[in-house]
């Protein structure tokens, strides 16, 4: 899923920034085969994912699920959110179980990093008409699991099921699934590559899922 880093003077051709040059038929297979991963009905062994790169990834995950429930108060909370996922990156919402490719069907939500960008600026103008009034949310997750990548001693995948209750404009709802994770080692840091996001009613009709699930 790697792509050529393009020059200073390629990227400034380019009307939007940054480019989604890494989108290509390459990354859709690499989501094809993670997603299948993710969602495989087995038992994984605990013990193959040492203590410590464990602990440092459930703590990664939960900064990234409090950082998402401040995003309506302090819109900084989205600027951090999204400085955990590397630059090239993807968060989907898949419309069907299990999650079928992109390509090839309709998706709730698939974004890269521009559009990420696009949404965490649009959100902080305070002018977006399906966030006024702001949804307040507050979530709940259980049961990570951690798993190595094949072939790879720098990425992990993880999945845990979640509850997210959403208020706004006096009306409450509760959302859940499960979140499926690929996790990368990137210099010193440990970062998002993929938040794949299952709802357990993703072949419903959605409301308003304008905020960050």
């Amino acid at each position: 899923m790697n792509t050529a880093t393009p020059s200073v003077a390629q990227e400034r051709r380019y009307n939007h920034q940054p480019p989604s040059l890494y989108v290509v038929n390459a990354f859709y297979d690499w989501l094809v085969e993670v997603s299948a991963d993710l969602a495989q009905a087995v038992v994984r062994d605990a013990a193959a994912v040492d203590a410590a790169r464990r602990h440092a990834i459930a703590q990664l995950l939960a900064v990234e699920s409090r950082l998402l429930d401040q995003g309506a108060g302090a819109h900084a909370a989205y600027e951090h959110w999204l400085t955990l996922y590397a630059e090239e990156c993807a968060y989907w919402i898949p419309a069907d179980s299990p999650a079928p490719d992109p390509r090839q069907t309709i998706s709730l939500e698939f974004h890269d990093r521009r559009r990420l960008l696009d949404r965490v600026v649009r959100l902080g103008t305070g002018l977006a008409f399906s966030q006024l009034p702001a949804s307040r949310t507050a979530r709940q997750w259980s049961g990570l699991e951690v798993w190595s990548s094949p072939g790879r001693t720098d990425e992990w995948r993880a999945r845990y099921s979640f509850t997210l209750v959403e208020s706004r404009a006096g009306h409450s709802r509760v959302l859940a699934g499960w979140n499926g994770f690929v996790l990368r080692q990137i210099g010193d840091r440990l970062r998002i590559v993929l938040k794949q996001i299952n709802l357990i009613d993703n072949q419903n009709p959605q409301g308003n899922n304008s905020f960050f699930l």
